[in-house]
């Protein structure tokens, strides 16, 4: 799949677009306000609510997701999704929190509202002027979810585990680093794979450890020349598992695991403070296609989404679905996974991004 170095590209049930500018651009006069209608719908009987919203979505007929998730797990749960709502085209646009956030931010500015739902990151999601931004949105379906992985405009789909990772023919577990301050160690120099883009990372040890001892952490551990800096945890995950380094400061357990069946001699275990994320995801407070949009996000929550996201290794949201790693299953209770909502997260979003791009981009790039 061929995908523009210049800007996100957008796909079409798994096909690519010729152009963004297929799409409908809606002014804020045109676009209905989202959170207005699903008030509306809130005292309906489900049957009829729902009834309701596959007509609406008849006449809509498309929707569009801006994501963070990767192409292939997109397109899995959009396939599931289209078997239920056929005519309903599902369009996305993917790219890193970061991206995403500067994307809507743009088109707001602009008075375009291109998007129906967002998934954005507990990191980035008060950056957003949030009110303005994301509807509120209640559901059967929405009621499902523990009041822990969701808010008034948000709701967690799933929870990503941010984990240490290490080649198991280069390190025996015992010698692999249990906290932090172990990865100051100059035995690890140029020794750790670190992505680009661990803002998590960076927080879980600021909020941890406190200001003082966290940001001095943060710049021993960027000035060490321990780090490895490189762009995606799934090149992170195949450079372990190639023997680049020994070690990756942070991988996804599910990718882990998945390499591991095929062979791959890695592990993953959990440091003193390791990132437990909720992916957020809400509505367009301004979405060109909200009857879509509800029928997305609550697919997305109920037993069968949940499902399709258990099945790709994901810690699901709904807890009628279980993981099906055990493995998994004992880490999302382990006191060592710091775990924030979106809505009340410990530190400054724009600390923590300082503190990334100074303390450890700009210092490692150096060594």
């Amino acid at each position: 799949m061929i995908k523009s170095s210049l800007r996100p590209t957008l796909y079409v049930s798994g096909v690519v677009s010729a152009a963004l500018l297929t799409m409908t651009v809606w002014s804020k006069a045109d676009a209905a306000d989202a959170e207005s209608l699903y008030k509306k719908l809130e005292n309906l009987p489900p049957t009829e609510r729902h009834a309701q919203l596959v007509a609406g979505a008849r006449k809509e007929g498309k929707v569009v997701w801006y994501t963070t998730d990767a192409p292939r797990p997109t397109q899995v749960i959009f396939k599931a999704f289209n078997k239920k709502y056929p005519f309903v085209k599902t369009l996305f646009i993917r790219s890193k929190s970061r991206k995403i956030l500067d994307r809507v931010l743009t088109e707001s500015r602009a008075g375009k509202h291109l998007f129906d739902l967002a998934k954005t990151s507990t990191e980035t999601f008060n950056l957003y002027p949030v009110e303005k931004t994301f509807a509120r949105y209640s559901s059967a379906a929405k009621n499902e979810i523990p009041s822990s992985m969701k808010g008034e405009r948000w709701t967690s789909l799933f929870t990503f585990i941010r984990a240490i990772g290490w080649n198991t023919q280069m390190l025996a577990e015992k010698d692999v680093p249990k906290t932090w301050e172990d990865l100051l160690d100059p035995k690890w120099k140029g020794k750790i794979l670190f992505d680009q883009s661990s803002l998590p990372e960076v927080g879980v040890v600021y909020d941890n450890y406190g200001k003082e001892k966290g940001t001095a952490l943060l710049d021993k551990l960027g000035s060490s020349g321990n780090l490895k800096l490189r762009r995606g945890r799934t090149q992170i995950t195949q450079l372990l598992a190639a023997g680049d380094a020994p070690l990756a400061v942070t991988v996804y357990p599910y990718r882990v695991e998945r390499m591991k069946k095929k062979g791959a001699s890695i592990e993953w275990g959990l440091l003193n403070f390791t990132p437990g994320l909720l992916q957020p995801v809400s509505i367009s407070r301004n979405a060109p296609h909200p009857y879509s949009a509800a029928l997305l996000h609550d697919f997305l929550l109920s037993e069968a989404g949940q499902k399709v996201y258990a099945r790709m290794g994901r810690l699901p949201a709904n807890p009628k679905v279980k993981t099906r790693n055990p493995k998994l299953g004992t880490a999302i209770k382990d006191p060592r996974l710091k775990i924030d909502r979106p809505d009340s997260a410990k530190s400054d979003a724009k600390v923590v991004l300082k503190l990334l791009d100074e303390k450890i981009l700009k210092k490692s790039f150096k060594k």
